[in-house]
């Protein structure tokens, strides 16, 4: 009887196993045999795992190798696919590919190499310690911050890596093609010109809405147009053009500022355009967090360890709003100031890149800026 239960149970296990393996995972294997299909090669076990060569290239190739790739690379689901109807996806928990339906299916199956997108990429260098690779993250917690979890550079200029090439494959980036990176909010990624584009009047009819401005006009007419292809990596943002009281942006710290400029007590008055100017807020922030404390319009002891610092009369975006023809800006001795929208001040424009932007390389620095595509 006892020979009867053991059989039974041998049967029933066998069978078991049947089943469960017929809907369970492919596991690669090294054994290899040639096939035409795709002048790919097969795996006996009925699995072709293919990796890209060249980022972006699409030059895959065939590999045995024992596993799954985990780092710098990601699962084509497009690609990849059985000859019999068989469904494979990837489990991101297990960190392996299934594959559910006949075990005699052949499948394909595609990686490519992982290109995180520059917000993607700015972000792992917050390594979660506040000012680590001169990051800051403005969430709540961060003691005079500006609260809406934006990822900002801080502190002095030679010690910020935060420049970036746009636009040119030189070896050495032009000028016109140098950019500084503000800080990622959201998912996109703001920059500044690193150098002036010259001195312009902010509105040469003295007005300090910058939907009618002629300095708005040239940003999105005249220089948009310069830049090439590179404009269509650019973004049409929302910019709060309000501004704000000589209390509320010129004489509070930069937390003040950030709320009346484009936080929840900003003004409702928009422009929706590519190119704009730098916020008041974004030159306080980009001080060492040490200075955060500091009244704007006394800035100017900050100056050293501000990679936002100029040296120059520059203008910002933002418009005095109890006053028909003011417009902040900051002086070359480092404070926040006001001036008549007909004065002639330093332009360095700014924008917003669309998310899609992906990381190349490069470390940041002067010589070695981040490269995108």
């Amino acid at each position: 009887m006892k020979k009867k239960y053991i059989i039974l149970s041998i049967i029933t296990l066998v069978l078991l196993i049947a089943f469960v393996t017929s809907f369970n995972y492919f596991k690669i294997t090294n054994t290899y045999i040639d096939d035409s299909f795709n002048n790919q090669t097969k795996i006996t076990k009925g699995i072709s795992m293919n990796l890209e060569q060249t980022a972006g290239a699409g030059d895959y190739k065939t590999v045995t190798q024992s596993g799954w790739p985990t780092e710098g690379y990601k699962f084509n689901a497009e690609l990849s696919r059985c000859e019999n109807g068989s469904k494979i996806s990837w489990d991101d928990t297990n960190n392996t590919v299934v594959v559910s339906g006949n075990l005699s299916d052949k499948c394909y199956v595609y990686f490519d190499i992982y290109q995180p997108t520059l917000a993607e990429y700015i972000k792992s260098q917050y390594t979660g310690t506040q000012g680590d690779n001169a990051l800051y993250y403005h969430n709540s917690t961060l003691t005079n911050g500006a609260g809406d979890n934006s990822y900002r550079y801080a502190g002095a200029s030679d010690s910020v890596n935060n420049y970036i090439c746009l636009g040119s494959d030189a070896a050495t980036c032009p000028d016109a093609n140098l950019f500084r990176i503000i800080g990622v909010f959201g998912d996109q990624t703001k920059v500044i010109r690193a150098k002036s584009v010259g001195e312009k009047e902010w509105d040469t009819n003295n007005s300090n809405k910058w939907s009618s401005s002629s300095l708005n006009t040239y940003l999105n007419g005249e220089y948009l147009t310069s830049l090439g292809t590179l404009a269509e990596k650019i973004v049409t943002t929302t910019w709060k053009v309000g501004g704000g009281t000589y209390g509320n942006i010129l004489t509070p710290v930069p937390a003040t500022a950030h709320q009346y400029e484009v936080g929840s007590s900003s003004s409702t008055t928009t422009v929706n355009k590519k190119i704009g100017l730098m916020y008041v807020s974004d030159y306080g922030f980009a001080a060492s967090q040490e200075a955060w404390t500091t009244k704007l319009s006394s800035y100017n002891s900050n100056r050293s360890k501000n990679w936002l610092y100029l040296g120059s009369n520059e203008w910002t975006i933002s418009r005095v709003s109890d006053d028909a023809i003011l417009v902040f800006d900051v002086r070359s001795a480092g404070v926040v100031n006001s001036g008549d929208a007909s004065y002639s001040r330093e332009v360095r424009p700014s924008f917003n890149l669309e998310s899609s932007v992906k990381y190349v390389s490069g470390s940041g620095s002067m010589s070695d800026p981040v490269r995108v595509n």
